[in-house]
């Protein structure tokens, strides 16, 4: 056992850890412009090995180490360090605080990668929101508008819809059967030199238009539009064939499509995936302030107020840069504004591993700081013996 964690705890696991960390850094740089910020962190980062796709034999093949490889033998290796070679005294107390906080700092930011969720939140002056929306995930949405004092909604996530199978939701009459999902997609026109790959949906927009896959992104200024063929079909009982009531293109940044079924009215649309709130936020003034003479932002602000929804406590907030409302476990930042000052845009996030970095960190400076101490102590002593 103790070889091992000799091996474990050694000096060259270290280096040449950080130097494949280094390396991964450097390829992940590079590979930002053509992926953007979110597609080099998910290839090079966020990954137990980076991979190549090869589609001549449409297979993924690994060639370098991950972020959570590198991350996971650093862990090893520093808490094997602790055990193995830095037996707990006064002296190594400091060299204690600086592994305990870099093993912290590399709990959270896992913590992070895996439980962070990042959304957004666009309001207007007046309004009151109680949702908010996903940057990268959408979801199809079936509407439910019968009743004309207020619409059932039923949501069905992107994860589902992945799969491409049939999914039954209880409250609606019918089935819905996805028959292929695009992550990203480009809308064209149907005519004569439509491909016979691409499939076809024989109502509403789908009877004039249809979709094709393309590429995702993941840059920070372009976003994916996600499509869906689906084809909806009766639920029956007592062994009775289904009927098929049709198939229907859907797509994001399109017209709500309408779907007449049992004497009752639905509306099918592709949205952002939406995460209801046990509050709502009113948005009662947007101010944007310029540089004299210029359109440059000095600084743009919401002021808010949250109503709880079981409490019915209201309470006003401001919003501004550098300064999030933190309100149950979500943080909102001001990140931008639209529609000629009149629409706030935040950007809302959730983290439960975010506080680990500041202790990590608190925890490092300490150990080094005691470190210094001990040693000028021990330095100067010696000192004085010489000179004696």
């Amino acid at each position: 056992m103790k070889p091992l964690l000799k091996i474990l705890a050694s000096l060259e696991v270290t280096i040449g850890a950080f130097v494949l960390a280094m390396v991964l850094i450097l390829f992940g740089t590079i590979d930002q412009a053509n992926l953007g910020i979110h597609g080099a962190t998910e290839k090079y980062f966020y990954t137990v090995f980076v991979t190549q796709y090869i589609p001549s034999l449409d297979i993924s093949v690994p060639y370098m180490p991950g972020g959570y490889l590198i991350g996971f033998v650093l862990l090893i290796n520093m808490t094997a360090a602790i055990v193995y070679r830095f037996k707990f005294t006064t002296d190594k107390i400091g060299i204690w605080l600086v592994h305990v906080g870099f093993i912290l700092l590399l709990l959270g930011e896992f913590i992070s990668s895996v439980f962070q969720h990042e959304a957004s939140l666009t309001i207007d002056e007046g309004q009151t929101v109680d949702f908010t929306e996903s940057f990268r995930d959408s979801e199809l949405a079936i509407v439910d508008t019968t009743d004309p004092d207020k619409d059932r909604v039923y949501a069905i996530p992107q994860v589902m819809l992945e799969r491409k199978q049939q999914i039954s939701v209880d409250g609606l009459p019918f089935n819905i059967s996805v028959d292929d999902f695009m992550p990203n997609s480009v809308m064209q026109r149907r005519n004569e030199s439509t491909p016979d790959f691409a499939r076809l949906a024989n109502r509403g927009i789908g009877l004039q238009a249809y979709a094709l896959p393309i590429a995702e992104t993941g840059k920070m200024n372009d976003r994916n539009v996600p499509a869906v063929i689906v084809t909806l079909f009766s639920k029956e009982s007592n062994g009775q064939s289904s009927e098929v009531l049709g198939t229907w293109l859907v797509r994001e940044f399109i017209p709500n499509q309408s779907v007449s079924y049992g004497g009752r009215e639905y509306t099918i649309l592709m949205r952002r995936e939406r995460e209801m709130l046990d509050y709502a936020i009113t948005l009662k003034d947007f101010s944007h302030d310029r540089y004299l003479g210029t359109n440059i932002p000095k600084n743009f602000s919401s002021d808010v107020t949250v109503l709880d929804k079981d409490t019915g406590l209201e309470q006003d907030f401001l919003i501004y840069m550098n300064n999030p409302l933190r309100y149950d476990d979500l943080t909102f930042y001001q990140q931008g504004f639209m529609n000629d000052d009149k629409t706030s845009i935040l950007q809302v996030v959730r983290n439960p591993g975010r506080s680990l970095p500041y202790i990590s960190c608190s925890l490092m400076t300490l150990g080094l700081a005691l470190q210094f101490g001990i040693s000028l102590q021990r330095f100067s002593k010696r000192r004085k013996k010489a000179a004696a």
